[in-house]
């Protein structure tokens, strides 16, 4: 009489393909996980561009040089989050900013040794009193996103 159980061969069978699924899924979640934060980024931004809106509406349609301006209108007054350390952005580390016609944008650390940055850098021209939000991913090394008024 023959005892129940599975043959050498059918528990082969079973470990190549549940390798394969592995193989196909990990990626997948690897790049998701990239993904959400840079989304995160892109609403940070957007969060930031709202509040830029509402300090030019009560200040004659002019924007500010300083980002720390529009604190007031910024949800529990604040910067949002950022990605990389889940603490609000401050200005200097993740948060940049430059001012002048045209802007000269600040320096990125782009070395991937370093914490990740997912960096926002506002550029504001007096002269013609606009301004450029833009995102960077955690190695501030492709832009996510760019907002402007222009």
């Amino acid at each position: 009489m023959r005892e129940k159980g599975f043959t050498l061969i059918e528990l082969m069978v079973v470990i190549v393909i549940i390798a394969i699924l592995a193989a196909v899924a990990l990626p997948n979640f690897m790049g998701a996980t990239e993904r959400a934060r840079e989304s995160a980024v892109r609403s940070a931004m957007k969060t930031i561009q709202t509040a830029l809106e509402m300090y030019a509406t009560e200040h004659s349609g002019t924007y500010t040089d300083d980002l720390r301006g529009i604190l007031p209108h910024l949800p529990g007054n604040q910067f949002p989050n950022s990605p990389a350390t889940n603490a609000a952005y401050s200005i200097g580390t993740n948060l940049l900013q430059a001012s002048g016609n045209p802007p000269t944008a600040p320096t990125l650390n782009t070395n991937p040794g370093t914490d990740q940055q997912y960096a926002i850098v506002y550029l504001y021209n007096p002269v013609e009193n606009s301004y450029t939000i833009r995102g960077y991913n955690r190695t501030n090394t492709k832009s996510i996103l760019e907002l402007s008024n222009k």
